[in-house]
Order: C-alpha cells, then structure tokens, then sequence
C-alpha cells in the first residue's frame, strides 16, 4: 500500500437507488478524478459552513460587478474597504468583456462582519452583480504553526 493511502480513513457509504448515478455526474462536471474526490470535498464545505456559523475566523471573498461609467459603486467601495481595512487582504479588479468592472476581495475575519461587508457592497448603488463565500475557517490554520 503505498504511504500516502495510509493516512486516509476509510468509510462505506449507502446511497438511495439512483443517487449514486446523480454523484458520478457532478463529479464528472466538475472534474473530480474519483468520488471520494468529490465527496472529501463536499465533507470539506460541510465543515467550513459549521464553522462559519460557530463564528470562527474565516478567510473568504467578495465580488462584485459594476459599470465603471457610474462613480458610485466605485467610490462606495473605496469607503467601505477603507473603513473595513483590517479584513481586506487584497483587492483585484478586472475590466470584463463589454466594458465593466468585476471587483474581488479576498478577506479575513468574523464570518458576521464578513457577511456585513459583503452585503454593504452588493447594496452599493450601480452594483448590479455581487457574491459573497467562504473559503474555510482559519483555526486550523493558525493551530499548526
């Protein structure tokens, strides 16, 4: 066996009549070489939305989309992030095809303030496309050091 197998666990699983066939299909489309691929990564979101909600210190991103034709959403995001600098990691924005904007922020800190921020700029004025996730949690994180 080789050294890698040896740090799994292992766990059988029984699924309804046809649920195992809907598995393969996601899995396939979203590229997933196995199913147990897939599903560590499924157990892996199950994890990070339990923290989320315990209020662990999680890092995440928020994006929006606007036109760059209307200064408001711009100018709204300059104050937000500013006044949430202490979650701000990074900020990235693109030119999309078509002419607007496409923001991302990679943020850290309480999933609530997270979540505030990430409303605070999807309800910018101009803001006509946002989303908001959360990557994972870090306590893991900071526990390995």
């Amino acid at each position: 066996m080789k050294s890698s197998y040896r740090s799994l666990d292992r766990f059988t699983v029984c699924l309804e009549k046809g649920l195992l066939a809907r598995l393969d299909e996601i899995s396939a489309e979203r590229g997933y070489p196995s199913r147990s691929q897939a599903m560590a990564d499924f157990i892996r979101r199950a994890v990070v939305k339990k923290e989320w909600r315990g209020g662990r210190e999680c890092a995440g991103s928020i994006s929006i989309v606007y036109d760059p034709a209307d200064s408001r959403p711009g100018r709204g995001l300059e104050t937000l992030l500013r006044a949430n600098s202490k979650n701000l990691l990074s900020l990235q924005i693109n030119i999309l095809p078509g002419g607007k904007m496409l923001a991302t922020a990679a943020v850290t800190g309480q999933p609530a303030a997270l979540e505030r921020l990430a409303d605070a700029m999807r309800a910018l004025k101009g803001v006509t496309h946002g989303s908001f996730s959360i990557i994972t949690q870090l306590g893991e994180i900071n526990e390995k050091k």
